[in-house]
């Protein structure tokens, strides 16, 4: 339920954007790249990626520093205020800074004209996927990701291992690797929800040795969509939510992880139905799936694994039209 409300906290601005349509405040943030020895580097790209505001559909917010290692940026408040802003140079150098979030009761324009970005050389993340042999398994898709960003996705090599770059004060909370026919498997470096407000609790922190992750196993779900009529509904996407390990102190939040490629949402046959070949063994819990169709409902499905013994069949009705708005004179 917290990852959930999660969400729609990241997507509240979106949600209120659209329903008070009118001219965006212009934010702009400004400042200067510079090396280890404190020198402007010049020519560095200076991004906010486009995903991270969840508008897949736009270029990421770019720019290059001058000779003196300056840089500007202005765009949507949304899309600046509450967001990561990144450099990296030619070799590769990296840095990143989160930039203060907005008000949602009452956006305003924030002073950020003197932001400063230091390089250093990126940090290695090595996974190592294997299955309950202990066998490499290429080919798993893999994902790590700070509290709501991700930062990196990809599929491992012949030897089950993936390598990512970051910047080295970014603070990783999960990891994930899955493929179909494998199973799941995910580590949550964050505290359980019981031990948050404990006088001197910490978090696990991400570990700097690579780190293994094992497909032990998956239990396959057969999902059907049909029509109040009994009819197969094919072509509707169907995205899974949040697995949770018992051995982990958190749900994996799947959704945010794997948003901007969209990797997890799978769409019905001409039979009405598809298959997630890679849910895990050990998902005891109810998962929901939600219906990338905004013409139908229920929007969203629950799936229990103890009562519906991978196999769900479901009725989607069409979407009642919207009342009809009087109109004014």
């Amino acid at each position: 339920m917290h990852l959930l409300l999660l969400s729609l906290t990241l997507l509240a601005p979106l949600q209120s954007r659209a329903d008070n349509p009118q001219t965006p405040l212009q934010q702009t943030i400004q400042g200067t790249v510079v090396d280890q020895q404190n020198q402007p580097v010049a020519g560095a790209r200076v991004f906010i990626e486009s995903r991270d505001w969840f508008e897949l559909d736009l270029p990421n917010l770019e720019t290059t520093t001058d000779a003196q290692g300056r840089f500007k940026l202005t765009d949507d408040l949304w899309h600046i205020q509450g967001q990561t802003l990144q450099a990296r140079d030619s070799q590769n150098r990296m840095a990143q800074l989160s930039l203060p979030g907005p008000s949602l009761r009452e956006p305003k324009l924030l002073e950020l004209n003197d932001l400063r970005l230091q390089l250093t050389p990126p940090k290695r993340i090595e996974l190592e996927v294997v299955d309950a042999k202990g066998k490499p398994v290429p080919a798993a898709l893999t994902g790590i990701m700070a509290l709501t960003k991700t930062w990196g996705i990809g599929k491992t090599d012949s030897a089950g291992k993936i390598t990512f770059q970051i910047p080295p004060d970014v603070d990783l909370k999960y990891a994930v690797a899955l493929r179909d026919g494998y199973g799941a498997d995910y580590r949550a470096y964050r505290l359980k929800l019981e031990d948050k407000y404990k006088p001197g609790a910490k978090p696990p922190k991400f570990p700097d040795h690579p780190l293994r992750l094992t497909l032990a196993g998956a239990q396959p779900l057969k999902i059907k969509l049909e029509s109040a009529e009994g009819k197969p509904l094919s072509g509707i996407g169907l995205e899974p939510q949040s697995v949770w390990k018992p051995d982990q102190p958190l749900p994996m939040p799947l959704p945010l992880m794997f948003y901007a490629t969209r990797q997890l949402v799978q769409t019905t046959d001409n039979a009405g139905t598809t298959v997630f070949a890679w849910l895990p063994h050990w998902q005891k819990q109810r998962i929901y799936f939600w219906v990338k169709n905004r013409e139908y409902i229920p929007h969203r499905i629950a799936y229990e694994p103890s009562k519906d013994k991978g196999t769900l069949t479901v009725q989607l009705t069409p979407k009642p039209p919207a009342p009809e708005q009087d109109r004014k004179p």
